[in-house]
């Protein structure tokens, strides 16, 4: 007859104990399995570096589309994220300086500010914003992969065109972001476009993956020591340009009324031109026809006139009295007969 042979406490402790660790790093190697399953978030496109080295055959099988992404876990598999769907922004303030400081000296040190030099020779000192997009294709790899500081890229493009563009422009038109193309009526060209134009290209030439959807001029204005000269200037061409519009104003009210006043005296003339030459023909018909008749018989023509003007001067003098041939006529004295 056998009899059980019961092991130990200890060692049941230790087969239980076994049993435990057993369960336990199963369930740490599955936590740590799955800890490299990551997802992309619908804002972003991800890259999945392995040991450093972009995954994929592809540039679709590169980029991964937002959704879930089974990788490795770390530090084996890094996923990284790329704003793609997000517009992103970079402030260029390297030539402005703020008109509110105070200027511990009268000039601009060129150590301690920036600023930008106009066509004209004059000075002005910008403060804009760029805002930017990463091309969903190519972008990502480029923007995260091959560039050590693309926003810092992007900074110093805009910089390049605002400087490079400035330098053609009178001091004017920068102030004002825009001026009139030449040659072309009622055209105007956009500093801001221009500057973003001019930064597009040199980015496409860098193949940077980076899209500038656009440039904002938060600040421009002349250096503050000379601020308040610039305001007068300003001050005084608004000036002469609102008293050119109050005579503008002045002469288009003026003009259409001397314009009326000229027909009226060219209507009045013409009527009067037109009576005149009716009379004299008229008058020319009757003479005319006073001659014929002149001509058929003259001596009742001249009877007739004789009595046409007799009737004509019995008409001016009034009351007659007839005094008959030989009768001795006295005239009343006429200063007596006013005193």
């Amino acid at each position: 007859m056998s009899r059980d042979r019961r092991k130990p406490v200890v060692f049941q402790g230790l087969e239980a104990g076994l049993k435990l660790f057993r369960w336990i790093v199963l369930v740490l190697t599955v936590l740590f399995l799955g800890s490299g399953v990551q997802i992309v978030t619908k804002e972003n496109v991800g890259l999945l570096m392995r040991f450093g080295r972009l995954q994929g055959a592809s540039l679709n099988d590169q980029i991964k589309q937002p959704g879930l992404v089974l990788a490795l876990p770390h530090p084996i598999d890094r996923l990284i994220q790329v704003p793609v769907k997000q517009e992103g922004e970079v402030v260029v303030d390297e030539v402005w300086k703020g008109i509110t400081e105070l200027a511990a000296i009268d000039k601009i040190d060129p150590l301690m500010e920036g600023y930008c030099l106009t066509g004209d020779q004059n000075i002005v000192q910008a403060k804009l914003v760029a805002k930017y997009r990463i091309d969903e294709t190519t972008g990502p790899i480029r923007f995260r992969l091959w560039m050590d500081n693309p926003e810092g890229l992007l900074r110093n493009v805009v910089l390049a065109a605002l400087t490079q563009t400035t330098t053609e422009w009178e001091v004017d038109d920068v102030l004002r972001l825009q001026r009139s193309i030449e040659g072309q009526v009622g055209s105007t060209e956009s500093l801001a476009e221009t500057v973003k134009r001019r930064a597009q290209a040199r980015l496409d030439a860098l193949d940077s993956g980076m899209t500038i959807s656009a440039i904002e001029f938060k600040e421009i204005h002349p250096p503050r020591h000379v601020v308040a000269d610039f305001r007068d200037v300003q001050n005084a061409r608004i000036d002469m340009e609102t008293q050119q519009r109050e005579a503008e104003g002045f002469a288009k009210g003026k003009i259409p009324a001397a314009r009326a006043e000229a027909d009226r005296l060219i209507k009045e003339a013409t009527a009067y031109e037109t009576s005149l030459v009716a009379k004299t023909n008229a008058e020319l018909s009757v003479f005319t026809d006073t001659y014929e008749q002149y001509r058929n018989n003259p001596q009742l023509v001249r009877k007739r006139i004789a009595m046409e003007t007799f009737e004509e001067i019995m008409q001016d003098v009034g009351n007659a009295v007839f005094a008959r041939p030989g009768t001795r006529v006295i005239l009343p004295n006429q200063e007596a007969k006013r005193d």
